[in-house]
């Protein structure tokens, strides 16, 4: 049985009390203690500021997954948003955005995809030729092979 775990750790001094929070989770399959048997990585490198597919919609038999996004870039100018909705790539209607990674920026997510319009979606915001390329990092665990990505 496969065993994945994510865990995150947080610390702050922002207040006059100092904050420390740390968790850890098992990735399991939707409604059980059976561990997500399935993990597609891949980089992505955004080179225009036109929307890209990161993971599209399809035939899909899981109703359960984790996506992770990161943004490598150590230049903090150089980020992208990340949206969820139906637009397919290079079109930025009907989408909804749900964050933006700057330099060094990452995110954790919990995925149903369940929904046929809700592949998730990324675009360069700032990029000019000058720029240069931007990449993109993402891991998605899930339950089962018949996950379509757009790699």
């Amino acid at each position: 049985m496969a065993t994945t775990n994510a865990t995150i750790a947080l610390a702050s001094d922002i207040t006059d009390s100092a904050l420390s929070v740390s968790n850890t989770t098992e990735l399991n399959t939707a409604g059980t203690s059976t561990g997500v048997n399935t993990m597609t990585s891949v980089t992505k490198v955004l080179s225009s500021t036109n929307q890209v597919d990161l993971i599209a919609t399809g035939s899909v038999s899981t109703t359960h997954a984790y996506v992770y996004i990161n943004n490598p870039s150590t230049d903090e100018t150089q980020h992208f948003k990340v949206t969820i909705g139906n637009a397919g790539a290079g079109s930025p209607t009907d989408t909804e955005e749900i964050g933006r990674l700057y330099g060094g920026d990452f995110m954790f997510i919990p995925w149903s995809q369940t929904d046929t319009s809700a592949s998730i979606e990324v675009a360069a915001t700032n990029w000019t030729s000058s720029t240069g390329d931007i990449p993109v990092e993402y891991a998605l665990f899930h339950e089962d092979t018949d996950f379509l990505t757009n790699a």
